[in-house]
């Protein structure tokens, strides 16, 4: 098999059969690659309504949430494709998009993995791409307070890669987990995802693995996805922006190796970001009343 699509799921409601539906109806044949969904313990309807409208995917039930990263391992293991492509349930793949990354991969042997735009369902580009989380950055995030601020600061213009040339494929230090083609080749030198992530940065920590190995990330323009950011949010503010804070915390005591002062100042400024997250996105909810959801 030369292309694998991997989906954890949890709760996804509807989106799950939308994602699935981009699958059928933008990007060819089923016979080019095989999609798998892992459900990690859903409680709502999202595996049912999906196994009813694609008999023809692999579903795979765990009993409970194990995470992302332990969930998304347990299929790699089981498969054998040259390429995986990683895709959040609520992010619709647009035509071509599959075709590109693979096709940007066979031109590029060092390239481990690559992502690509990513797109709110108004049209506006997201930030798909980040630089590795450093002392430098961690307080320029998408949602922090610096940022809500000031909006053009030189720090999130950086962390954010807010000047990246979109015209043509940049050279990153990572790419979110909602759209991810990785080289299977580079899973074998690297590792597979860190399984003490839970939820968040274990995008950044692969990627991070993967350039000590040698292997590059990449960004592709023109490679389209709908994101439909922020439902889990609005669901649930506490659980997504702790798993968050805790998946920094690993990133840093992994890569950073802080001494015993630098992990209390760490602790004492991811809790201070947690908590205005936690406020923030609770205040937003109150007075959300636009649902970007699709329909039915």
């Amino acid at each position: 098999m030369y292309i694998a699509v991997v989906i954890v799921n949890y709760n996804s409601g509807r989106h799950l059969k939308n994602c699935l539906g981009s699958f059928a109806r933008y990007n060819g044949s089923a016979e080019r690659y095989d999609v798998y969904v892992y459900d990690n313990g859903s409680t709502d309807k999202s595996m049912i309504t999906a196994r009813q409208a694609f008999p023809h995917i692999h579903f795979i039930e765990g009993q409970t949430n194990a995470g992302f990263a332990q969930a998304a391992n347990r299929v790699i293991r089981k498969i054998r494709s040259r390429y995986i492509l990683l895709v959040n349930p609520d992010v619709v793949v647009l035509p071509g998009t599959i075709e590109r990354m693979t096709g940007f991969m066979e031109d590029h042997p060092r390239c481990g993995v690559v992502g690509g735009e990513i797109i709110s369902p108004r049209g506006y580009a997201q930030h798909a791409c980040r630089r590795f989380p450093d002392y430098r950055n961690v307080l320029f995030g998408r949602r922090s307070l610096l940022r809500r601020v000031m909006p053009d600061n030189p720090g999130s213009h950086r962390y954010l890669y807010l000047d990246l040339d979109t015209s043509q494929p940049q050279q990153v230090d990572f790419v979110e987990g909602s759209l991810m083609l990785v080289r299977r080749k580079a899973l074998e030198d690297t590792g597979l995802f860190d399984e003490g992530y839970f939820l968040y940065v274990e995008d950044a920590d692969l990627c991070y693995r993967m350039k000590q190995q040698g292997w590059q990330t990449w960004w592709l323009p023109r490679t389209y996805a709908i994101h439909f950011r922020g439902e889990t949010f609005r669901q649930d503010n506490i659980h997504p922006a702790m798993h968050h804070s805790r998946g920094l915390y690993r990133f840093f005591t992994r890569h950073n190796r802080p001494n015993r002062m630098l992990h209390w100042a760490l602790r004492i400024v991811l809790a201070m970001r947690l908590t205005y997250v936690v406020v923030f996105e609770s205040i937003k909810g109150v007075f959300h009343d636009i649902s970007f959801s699709p329909r039915q």
